[in-house]
């Protein structure tokens, strides 16, 4: 818009006001002197009616269209010939949305102020400066940390950037960064209470996470260990790994603690205990049934018979799976598969659970070693071995 069509428009809106207030007095003269017929407009009501006129309204609705009028009021606002004063209105429609807690039309006002690259600094620092404060009351703390910093390019001394930047820091956790800056602040001004309360806060919290940091460090420093010991207990052992069957190392590679780790959703893993003896998840399984029972921690020492005594022993209650309780200790069998040859090896249940994983027919598959449970001489065991055979 050119400097006559902004004058044209200037002179129109005016008489349109004029139009408007000669109407109003035309108005009122022609009102009937008899007040039982026509109630007066009061001044209150006159008041409203003023205020929605687009030359005196303060405020509008800005998700509704606009008036003529109002778009020729806006045009002349937003369309000087000097960079500053569109960049002065932009800032003002941003504080005024900031004040209603309308943060993000806050924002596109800020930006729009900004990208009229104005040669004010002061007024560049002010717009950066209050675009940082709509974006960190919506939790923009990144953003807002941006435009503190481009704010200090354009007045290094804007003590609004310095304080919105160390609040943003506070919430991003660099700490550092909210010390640095306390500093910078307080170079300028060295009893700002603010800062001085901020960066005592910052304080404290770098000392509190340095601390925490230590301590995962050590923490994780001490699990490396017992996982090395872990490793080594099983190497000494020669127990087999399933990846080391793929590998064919036969125990002789470095083992890795990922192989340990259980598909159970308990997620129960080998341990070693203080006196250097294994613990371990066990799995076993009732092919007739397609039942299993999982065994959280059975100890490298104890015999398949210790466990199962307790489980089929005639004072529990059996299984849902088995109500005529063919499962008993004098009719149970366990066996193992060798994946390799597809075969099953029988287990001796006064075995201890070490001596059939030292056996080098025996790989552990996902951290559990498992185990197959049929009922000697019954038809389903012998089709089962008979796959096997």
């Amino acid at each position: 818009m050119d400097n006559d069509e902004r004058r044209n428009l200037a002179e129109k809106l005016d008489e349109d006001l004029d139009s408007w207030v000669n109407s109003k007095i035309e108005e009122n003269k022609s009102k009937t002197t008899d007040r039982s017929l026509e109630k007066e407009q009061t001044v209150d009501e006159l008041y409203e009616e003023l205020k929605n006129h687009p030359a005196f309204m303060t405020e509008f609705d800005e998700t509704k269209p606009l008036s003529a009028a109002m778009e020729g009021l806006q045009a002349l606002k937003y369309e000087s010939d000097s960079n500053d004063d569109n960049a002065l209105s932009y800032k003002e429609d941003g504080n005024r949305n900031f004040q209603r807690k309308k943060y993000r039309w806050a924002i596109d006002s800020y930006t729009a102020g900004i990208r009229c690259k104005s040669a004010d600094k002061n007024l560049n620092a002010v717009l950066y400066t209050n675009r940082a404060a709509a974006n960190y009351h919506i939790g923009n703390y990144l953003s807002a940390f941006n435009d503190c910093v481009i704010a200090r390019k354009f007045k290094p001394d804007h003590m609004k950037a310095i304080t919105r930047g160390v609040q943003c820091s506070l919430q991003r956790k660099t700490y550092e960064t909210a010390i640095s800056w306390c500093d910078d602040g307080l170079a300028i001004s060295a009893d700002d209470v603010k800062l001085l309360e901020m960066r005592s806060k910052a304080d404290q919290l770098l000392r509190h996470e340095k601390k925490e940091e230590r301590k995962r460090l050590l923490k994780q420093k001490n699990e490396a260990k017992v996982e090395r010991q872990l490793l080594e207990a099983i190497k000494q052992r020669n127990i087999r790994l399933e990846q080391e069957r793929a590998n064919g190392d036969g125990g002789g590679t470095e083992l890795d603690v990922d192989l340990l780790e259980s598909c159970h959703p308990s997620r129960a893993r080998v341990a070693l205990d203080a006196d250097g003896v294994l613990h371990w998840p066990v799995m076993f399984l009732y092919p007739e049934f397609g039942e299993t029972d999982f065994v959280t921690s059975f100890c490298e020492n104890s015999r398949f018979i210790d466990h199962l005594s307790a489980m089929f022993c005639p004072s529990v209650e059996p299984p849902t799976w088995d109500p005529e309780r063919r499962y008993t200790m004098d009719s149970i069998e366990i066996y193992f598969e060798e994946r390799d040859q597809k075969k099953l090896h029988r287990v001796s249940a006064a075995s201890t659970l070490k001596e059939i994983l030292q056996d080098s027919r025996f790989v552990i598959a996902s951290g559990t070693p498992n185990f197959f449970l049929l009922v000697k001489n019954s038809d389903f065991a012998k089709n089962f071995l008979a796959r096997y055979s």
